[in-house]
């Protein structure tokens, strides 16, 4: 009676390989699930990101907060100030009055590094050619004095399809940095006065191969990248293609990044 109640070797044997089939089919299918729940964390914090800079722009006749104030001092950026040992720390910063817990910016729970010269942007980048600044109007003058100011929400003529916040990241070559800006597509910077150009994307499509974006007007969107590139202008190792790094549209009849 024992012997005819024992599983044999071969029984064992074919149990576990279902077991493993089934394994095999539900990882990517619990990873999924996973990324969306991460992927609504991140809707949360960019959300919050432009709920504060509406309160700022309310406060301040209408303009956004500037992307990089005195960009050539590199001291001042919409996420908070550089402290002594080079890192930014929200005391000071403008959007700070306007955040929860301190000002500290929400991390993206999909983006993790230690990486980069921009820590504290929690993973985020701003729109800084079609919010953040002056420069759609007077260019990239000497000095850069259009980082000092930003728009108005007079002077962005369609706010829900300007972006404001996205996920970010930018390549450099060793790794996967925090970085500030929402770079525009060449097609978009060549409409602007001395614009550089081409430069790095900026845009993090880290999402099961989507982007989050929230708009001007406060609606969110997940964006599928439409353009990369395999290399960098700056840094000899990067390839921000492979590392679903790039634009979320760049021909002329979309406006996600200009405000016209």
């Amino acid at each position: 009676m024992n012997r005819a109640g024992a599983f044999t070797l071969i029984e064992l044997l074919v149990v576990v390989a279902i077991i493993a089939v089934l394994s095999a089919m539900l990882m990517p299918v619990l990873a999924q699930a996973r990324e969306q729940g991460r992927r609504s964390a991140c809707s949360a914090n960019l959300r919050q990101l432009a709920t504060a800079n509406q309160l700022y722009a309310q406060d301040w006749d209408g303009y956004y907060v500037p992307a990089a104030p005195e960009f050539l001092r590199d001291r001042r950026r919409w996420f908070g100030t550089r402290n002594a040992q080079g890192r930014f720390t929200p005391e000071g910063g403008a959007l700070t009055p306007y955040l929860k817990d301190g000002g500290v910016i929400r991390r993206c729970p999909s983006f993790q590094t230690e990486v980069g010269f921009d820590l504290g942007t929690g993973g985020y980048v701003y729109n800084d050619v079609g919010v953040g600044s002056r420069v759609w109007f007077i260019g990239y003058t000497d000095g850069l004095p259009a980082y000092d100011s930003s728009l108005s929400d007079a002077e962005i003529q369609k706010p829900s399809e300007t972006v404001m916040f996205a996920d970010g990241a930018l390549d450099i070559g060793t790794g996967l940095a925090e970085y500030t800006f929402l770079i525009a597509p060449a097609d978009v910077l060549r409409r602007i006065p001395n614009a550089y150009y081409p430069l790095d994307p900026s845009a993090h499509f880290r999402h099961n191969g989507v982007a989050n974006g929230v708009f001007v007007d406060g609606h969110l969107r997940s964006l599928k990248m439409a353009e990369s590139t395999p290399r960098s202008g700056v840094y000899p190792n990067a390839n921000p293609a492979r590392n679903r790094i790039g634009w979320f549209a760049p021909t002329r009849g979309d406006t996600y990044y200009d405000p016209e």
